[in-house]
């Protein structure tokens, strides 16, 4: 079974591109109409300006906290992989990890950040004994996705 988010993760980038050219549109709609040199609604200029400024920070701040990231799954061969990168700005790292499917200890969910932010933590035994990969966020799979990548990793090797 394949897991590729190579379409939401072109969505989720969209999204964000969408909001920052919004946020600059509406700044400079603001600063340059004449129906906002005085007052509208007993808000100035830099009443709108700051309020369209912070709903675009706590949004931006929303999207870190998710911690979204690209994720590509597959476990059709000999190996589980399972690559994934944020999608946080300015993040360059890319990780993959490759677990043969005999050496396969399991997994573990857990939840971050409110509990909004659901982490898997793969298990792989090898001869030093047990050894723990990173947490990675798993925010941007759909329900299904999840359901799906959990049903396949408990083939191999439960929780």
């Amino acid at each position: 079974m394949t897991i590729d988010l190579q379409r939401t993760a072109i969505k989720i980038r969209l999204r964000g591109l969408f909001m920052a050219v919004l946020f600059v549109s509406l700044i400079c709609v603001i600063l340059f109409l004449e129906v906002f040199r005085d007052p509208v609604l007993g808000l100035t200029r830099a009443h709108y300006i700051l309020i369209i400024s912070v709903l675009y920070v706590l949004y931006s701040l929303y999207t870190f906290l998710l911690d979204l990231n690209y994720i590509y799954f597959n476990d059709d061969g000999q190996k589980i992989i399972f690559r994934y990168y944020s999608m946080r700005p300015l993040s360059q790292v890319k990780s993959s990890v490759e677990i043969p499917k005999e050496s396969f200890a399991g997994f573990e969910i857990r939840k971050g950040f409110l509990g909004l932010v659901p982490k898997i933590v793969l298990y792989q035994k090898d001869k030093a004994g047990l050894f723990r990969y990173p947490p990675v966020s798993i925010s941007s799979l759909s329900e299904k996705e999840k359901n799906l990548l959990l049903r396949s990793l408990q083939k191999y090797g439960g929780r």
